[in-house]
């Protein structure tokens, strides 16, 4: 009986990890959605879309406990992807979209600093200070995806609200002491 209701927990852990996974693509399609149309001509008026990222980011802010300690490793990726940059000059997987080294470089270490502060999140509760900041660097990088021109100080912005919600959190606790 023992192996029988193991294999059922694994059973149910693997449903569960599906539905998380499956659960995180409607979510991008909300956001993606959310963005072409809002922000481009569409046959669908712009209100749409601003619904659309407006349950997304109800959404992110609502299950942070949910999805929080992998966001190191996704920050992580992107700081990889960003060093990837700076060797070779271009966008990943974009030849066609030039980036200069320099601005390559400062994206490194916003998105190194961010994954620094990120793995603050893996051992403490996460706060409304935490979610505020955590939906302001989502939308500083939606932001940066809309605008292009804008993405760099766009990434600064959301990584700054990490800081700030980290100094928070360092501040409160020590007056707790």
């Amino acid at each position: 009986m023992h192996r029988a209701e193991t294999v059922g927990q694994e059973v149910k852990s693997g449903l569960q990890t599906a539905g998380a996974w499956l659960l995180g693509m409607v979510w991008l399609c909300l956001v993606f959605g959310g963005i072409t149309i809002g922000f481009s001509p569409s046959k669908y008026p712009p209100a749409l879309g601003w619904m659309l990222l407006s349950v997304a980011a109800a959404v992110l802010v609502l299950t942070v406990d949910r999805w929080v300690k992998a966001f190191p490793g996704i920050m992580a990726v992107a700081t990889v992807n960003s060093i990837m940059t700076i060797s070779s000059g271009h966008a990943t997987g974009n030849p066609s979209v030039l980036i200069p080294r320099s601005t390559a470089m400062l994206a490194t270490l916003l998105l190194a600093g961010g994954t620094a502060l990120s793995l603050t999140f893996r051992t403490k509760k996460v706060r409304v200070p935490d979610r505020v900041a955590l939906l302001a660097l989502a939308v500083s990088i939606g932001w940066g995806a809309v605008d292009v021109r804008h993405w760099l100080p766009a990434l600064g912005v959301g990584t700054c609200c990490l800081f700030l919600a980290w100094a928070y959190d360092r501040i409160r606790r020590s007056v707790a002491r």
